[in-house]
């Protein structure tokens, strides 16, 4: 097991040094760069060598990038270009709105999604379970972002006052304030993964229904509520987990388009700012954070699935015997 996880971490850091490498070439190959953005039009020959010498920029792309290498290997993220600030500062401060606001999308759309996943199994071919359908459909073919842009019009102009349309108030602050300026953005954000989850989750318990073992119990004279909890659930759920961890990465990546929308001073605000200034290590370091968050959540679904499917922990447990 212990062999398995670290085969599996050392190709998670892989996949990661090869995305920030991309980055990092990427951002110095589109137009424009951190000298134009932060000297404005025109400048002069010598102020543009001077901040050039002061960003790092003279030198030949090779070598910024075995600095940034030596820099990544020992923990420094570096600092800002413009605000002169620690990027590791900046994303300490951004970072838990980030989560926040993804864990309680996370978990509201979660429990949506499986409830109706199981009602709808449950009451299959019937009115509820067509709703459920029809609903989920309606709420995969929403974008996110379009659905975010109409939230902040109805209750920015509409019904004003109701729930904040933008900004931020930290839990710290205000908990009851804090409490209702999350509800618009997690909605928009998680609202078409809670209908994968409740499609997907119905799909793999009317298929475990009619397995020969779930026939076989309800042969045996077992409850037919014991049989949907005990059999047909606990063996739906596996496939529907593996879903669920991939929603988490879904997830904060989804902010960045969200945060910008609502106002949010989180990591996807930070990482827009970030690339359009031309801000190379703040830049960097926001997608380090976003990728690390989806490979891990990648890591745990890999390791989940271990646990929850019987089957697989015997084959890997044979394969280690032999």
């Amino acid at each position: 097991m212990l062999r398995y996880v670290g085969r599996r971490v050392a190709g998670l850091a892989l996949v990661l040094l090869i995305v920030l490498t991309l980055v990092f070439f990427m951002l110095r190959a589109a137009p424009g760069g951190p000298v134009d953005a932060y000297l404005g039009m025109n400048p002069t020959p010598e102020k543009r060598a001077e901040v050039e010498h002061r960003f790092g920029l003279d030198q030949p792309i090779w070598v910024q990038y075995a600095k940034f290498l030596g820099n990544l290997l020992s923990g420094d993220l570096g600092n800002s270009l413009f605000s002169d600030r620690p990027v590791s500062a900046i994303i300490g401060e951004r970072l838990p709105v980030t989560l926040e606001l993804s864990l309680a999308a996370f978990v509201f759309w979660i429990a949506v999604g499986l409830a109706a996943g199981a009602l709808a199994a449950r009451k299959r071919d019937s009115f509820t379970d067509g709703f459920v359908r029809v609903v989920s459909v309606i709420a995969l073919s929403i974008p996110s972002f379009w659905l975010a842009l109409v939230l902040v019009v109805v209750f920015g102009l509409s019904i004003r006052g109701v729930l904040p349309s933008s900004g931020w108030v930290p839990f710290t602050e205000d908990p009851w304030e804090n409490l209702r300026s999350v509800v618009l953005p997690a909605f928009a954000l998680g609202l078409g993964s809670g209908a994968i989850i409740a499609r997907t989750l119905r799909a793999s318990m009317i298929e475990t229904a009619q397995a020969d073992y779930v026939s076989f119990a309800r042969a045996m004279g077992m409850n037919e509520r014991r049989i949907l909890r005990d059999i047909t659930l606990r063996n739906a759920i596996i496939p529907t987990a593996t879903v669920i961890g991939l929603m988490l990465g879904v997830f904060v990546s989804g902010t960045v388009l969200i945060e910008n929308v609502f106002n949010i001073p989180g990591i996807g605000q930070t990482i827009v700012g970030a690339f359009r200034q031309h801000d190379y290590p703040l830049a960097i370091a926001c997608t380090l954070v976003t990728a690390s968050v989806f490979l891990v959540a990648n890591l745990v679904v890999d390791l989940l699935y271990f646990v929850l499917n019987p089957r697989i922990r015997a084959g890997f447990l044979n394969g280690t015997a032999r």
